[in-house]
């Protein structure tokens, strides 16, 4: 009896241990509040805030104030920033460029609430109704930013002119090994409270290997990590975010008329080449480009090739407006998208084909 005591004792012990370093680890990190975003700015570190529906959001909106609107939405965990490299060629392609920080990421807030496709639909609406954006926009979605993408344009179809899908989740994912330990109850509340950003940096680093300047990179991944609730934000999307569930919305948009171009490196372990095959049977009239030696990182890493193939499938979209006749319909054949080519992307389409081939893994 004595002995079963003392194990009930001890195992009091440990939880209130468990929980009190919990209730620490989470105010260790200042708030992301108005006075820390006034800092940021002031040290260059920012670009500009916007108060929606939810929360405040952090923006970079350049280029010309009429031009075609492209949306840029970001992945998982790396913010906005992942798009640095693609503000100038479409800007100076002649498009205004939108990119914004997921709430839970970047610099936006780390509202509590349920990260689900409702909250991240909600916010991406919110904004550009906030930003007064009243014509339809291109979007580019990378990673998780394509399932994002996806579900917006299947839900607000007259809000987007096309979609542009990156290496993009909704579909199905490689999940890593402890994934199903952290979204058990509790337990993964207190690994990645505890110890979440150990392993988000240790993550970031192995990316940041791969991107064009390393430091830039896991400085800009390690100023979202100063503040309270990155964790706790990650932790919900992985526990409530159709990653792998989102194939309703793939086949609604499949069914509109909304042009999609797809964007995917074979070599990709995070989101697995394997879905394109099903991506095309949901969209059998998208484009997919196929790059046999990229990875997920492709977006980052070649950021040259993938923004030259933004900007020659929105010349395809700008082409349709302008050979629009009076009713919207289009004036004759419209321009198609020729492939671009790239010295080890051997499997570049022929014009009007689809690019993909079986997958080999």
């Amino acid at each position: 009896m004595a002995v079963l005591k003392g194990v009930g004792i001890l195992a009091a012990a440990l939880l209130l241990i468990m929980l009190v370093s919990f209730w620490a680890a989470g105010r260790a990190r200042p708030v992301l509040d108005e006075a820390a975003r006034a800092a940021l700015t002031a040290q260059g570190a920012a670009y500009s805030f916007i108060e929606i529906e939810g929360g405040t959001v952090h923006y970079r909106l350049e280029g010309p104030a009429d031009a075609p609107l492209v949306v840029l939405v970001h992945g998982f965990s790396t913010p906005s920033f992942v798009w640095n490299d693609y503000f100038k060629p479409l800007t100076e392609a002649g498009y205004r460029v939108l990119a914004y920080d997921n709430f839970g990421r970047g610099l936006s807030d780390r509202p509590r609430a349920v990260y689900d496709a409702e909250l991240l639909d909600r916010q991406l609406a919110g904004l550009l109704d906030a930003l007064k954006i009243d014509r339809r926009v291109d979007l580019v979605g990378y990673s998780m930013g394509g399932a994002i993408a996806t579900i917006f344009t299947a839900r607000h179809t007259d809000r987007v002119r096309s979609l542009t899908l990156i290496a993009p989740a909704g579909l199905g994912v490689a999940l890593s090994d402890g994934a199903d330990t952290l979204k058990r109850p509790l337990m993964g509340d207190w690994i990645v409270r505890l110890f979440g950003t150990r392993l988000f940096y240790s993550a970031a680093a192995e990316e940041a290997k791969s991107a064009p300047n390393p430091g830039a990179f896991l400085e800009g991944f390690n100023r979202q990590l100063e503040y309270r609730g990155y964790g706790d934000a990650l932790l919900s999307t992985m526990r409530h975010y159709p990653l792998a569930a989102s194939e309703a919305s793939f086949a609604d948009v499949g069914r509109s008329q909304v042009p999609v171009l797809v964007i995917w490196g074979e070599a990709d372990q995070t989101v697995p080449y394997v879905y394109s095959t099903r991506l095309m049977e949901l969209m059998p009239e998208a484009q997919l480009r196929s790059y046999p030696a990229a990875g997920h990182n492709i977006t980052f890493a070649q950021p040259e090739l993938v923004s030259g193939l933004i900007k020659d499938f929105l010349r395809v979209q700008d082409v349709k407006v302008t050979s629009a006749g009076a009713g919207g319909k289009p004036r004759g054949p419209l321009a198609r998208l020729e492939p671009r080519q790239c010295g080890s992307c051997a499997h570049d389409a022929p014009d009007g084909e689809t690019g993909i081939e079986p997958p080999s893994n």
